[in-house]
């Protein structure tokens, strides 16, 4: 009966240990974000999606992504998701969510050109000049409620990137709060490369994109390891997606936005 009991308890472990843990849940805003990361295309694409790959070989865990409007993502990412990206401490306050719920973030995976995009004959616009600006639904644009205390616009908010640059190259709007790489890939997919440039002397910022949790403060040290030990394919990923980082290039800035791109989260 000893040797049976053994054989069973052998058995059983066997099988349980072949069992699969149950995949890690990140949540991402249900967006194009090319190059990025696009999740309104029938296949998930873009630079994050294969940095989670990538990830996933180093170490050996499984995740899924889980795509949700951007205000739901951030609101309920503790009953709905593991981890949430992109995110910044910076958005906190600006979003509708317990302040007092502890997070944990990653390092930097990626540091974004927040710039404003506008018309050639606009790029010297000043701030007294302007009238609307063309925001994605759910985004914090914290510096341009910043400036709103002091000046007199309005946001609007668009559902995507493309209608935020589509708006502007219409006249629509004055400038597209868009980030730099999102912007210069959609006006290539529109036939507009060039059309619109960073505004000299309205709000640019610098911002890191993070890999956040409630959940998982371990997996978030793990997932800080391996931005280091990985660095050269993360680097490698990083130029095949020709993405600008303030670090190897930047478009052409005024003095002042190269002293606001100084500033990192």
């Amino acid at each position: 009966m000893r040797v049976v009991l053994i054989l069973l308890w052998s058995c059983l472990s066997f099988f349980c240990g072949t069992v699969q843990a149950k995949p890690y849940v990140i949540g991402i805003e249900q967006l194009d974000y090319y190059p990025h990361y696009d999740f309104k295309s029938a296949q998930p694409r873009g630079y994050f999606v294969d940095l989670i790959q990538l990830y996933s070989v180093w170490s050996g865990d499984e995740f899924v992504f889980k795509a949700l409007p951007v205000k739901r993502l951030y609101k309920d990412s503790a009953e709905l998701t593991d981890f949430v990206y992109p995110d910044n401490l910076r958005w906190q306050p600006h979003l509708d969510i317990d302040q007092k719920l502890v997070k944990y973030y990653s390092a930097p995976v990626i540091y974004t050109l927040g710039g404003t995009m506008v018309l050639p004959e606009k790029q010297k616009m000043a701030m007294v000049d302007f009238k609307v600006l063309a925001n994605i639904h759910g985004f914090s644009p914290t510096r341009w409620i910043e400036l709103k205390k002091q000046h007199k616009f309005k946001i609007l908010d668009v559902p995507d990137a493309e209608s935020a640059l589509r708006m502007t190259l219409r006249g629509r709007v004055d400038a597209a709060n868009v980030e730099y790489n999102v912007a210069q890939y959609h006006l290539a997919q529109m036939k507009s490369a060039k059309a619109l440039v960073m505004a000299e002397h309205l709000p640019f910022t610098n911002l890191a994109f993070h890999l956040s949790s409630q959940k998982h403060p371990e997996q978030i040290l793990r997932f800080n390891q391996f931005l280091i030990e990985q660095q050269d394919q993360i680097q490698q990923l990083k130029r095949r997606y020709a993405l600008v980082e303030y670090r190897e290039q930047l478009p052409k800035l005024s003095d002042k936005q190269k002293v606001t791109a100084e500033i990192r989260q």
